[in-house]
């Protein structure tokens, strides 16, 4: 007598996503707490001044893009694992910008000026992988040493002269492109080619699996040295290209170009809901994070607050925002 076998199939869900379901997964994004709060910051600009401008967004959008950048240098570094940040940034933004400025291949070589610049960057992230990987120094003191040694540089070639950069590259970033800035516009492209590499990239899947959990990772077959390497090469890069587009918009340097950017890298990502713990990126969300504290700024500025209040108050939102993304980890997990 022959058993007979039965197959057992799963039907598959024949119900298409809903726009309910499809406007739930989009309020439970990282960022739309982000997002929310930049039209909430717009409409008080709004009531302040009496009329709603798009301008003003606008122009926040394009002072926001240079801290974007940075966002975005630190939050790859975040990205690789938990305690991982860039202390050196701030070095690395005005060492690009005095390399851009110091006219070292002639007057108006803008091409190999920014060549170089790139390349000075590309340098100081591979010091901060050599200190890490080989000498197992913690990255948060690994870049802090890093940054000092990147400012004594900086010092020593201060005295050699500086030029306004000039020419068709400052020409570009003040231009309007479609009721946008040149610089807006550039750092956009940035942006687009950033999230490509993070998200589209063997590079970007192993950073993340290297964040989300380093052992895991490196039984897998991922190498966490060149992965190291390749992400601080990345935020010295960014950090450097962010030196030059200062450089050139400002039309001038200094030695503490860099320093606020340290602590509103850091602020635009947690803003913007990325996780501070690694293994997650958005590079549209430190975007937004970055548009938020820009307005939140010009907003009190509009308020006339005395400048420790401002101080004051955008701690409690980056406060705030930590607490929320907490909050919601917690209900997830």
């Amino acid at each position: 007598m022959m058993s007979q076998s039965t197959i057992t199939t799963t039907p598959l869900d024949p119900r298409p996503e809903t726009p309910v379901s499809s406007w739930r997964k989009l309020l439970v994004q990282s960022w739309m707490g982000a997002l929310v709060a930049a039209v909430a910051l717009w409409l008080l600009a709004g009531w302040v001044t009496g009329s709603l401008s798009l301008s003003f967004v606008l122009a926040n959008a394009t002072i926001a893009g240079f801290l974007t950048l940075a966002g975005i240098a630190q939050m790859a570094v975040i990205a690789s694992g938990p305690g991982n940040f860039d202390l050196s940034l701030p070095y690395v933004i005005t060492f690009g910008a005095y390399v851009m400025s110091a006219g070292f291949l002639g007057q108006g070589n803008i091409l190999g000026s920014l060549a170089l610049t790139l390349m000075a960057g590309a340098l100081a992230g591979a010091l901060n992988a050599l200190l890490i990987v080989r000498l197992r120094i913690p990255a948060i003191v690994a870049t802090l040493a890093s940054g000092y040694i990147i400012y004594s540089l900086i010092v020593a070639i201060q005295s050699g002269g500086f030029s306004r950069v000039g020419g068709l590259f400052e020409a570009t970033l003040r231009m309007r492109i479609a009721g946008l800035s040149g610089v807006l516009v550039i750092t956009l492209l940035t942006l687009v080619l950033v999230a490509i590499v993070l998200s589209r990239t063997v590079f970007g899947l192993q950073l993340h699996a290297m964040g989300q959990n380093g052992e895991a990772a490196r039984l897998a077959g991922v190498r966490r040295g060149w992965l190291i390497l390749g992400t601080f090469v990345l935020s010295g890069v960014l950090g450097a290209w962010l030196g030059a587009l200062l450089a050139t918009y400002q039309g001038g340097v200094s030695a503490d170009l860099g320093r606020s950017y340290l602590l509103g890298s850091v602020a635009a990502v947690v803003v913007g809901g990325t996780r501070i713990t690694g293994g997650v990126t958005s590079v549209f969300g430190t975007a937004l994070g970055a548009l938020v504290l820009t307005l939140a700024q010009s907003d009190l500025i509009l308020l006339q607050l005395s400048i420790g209040a401002q101080y004051v108050i955008q701690g409690l939102i980056v406060l705030g925002t930590v607490c929320l993304v907490a909050a919601r980890s917690s209900n997830n997990r």
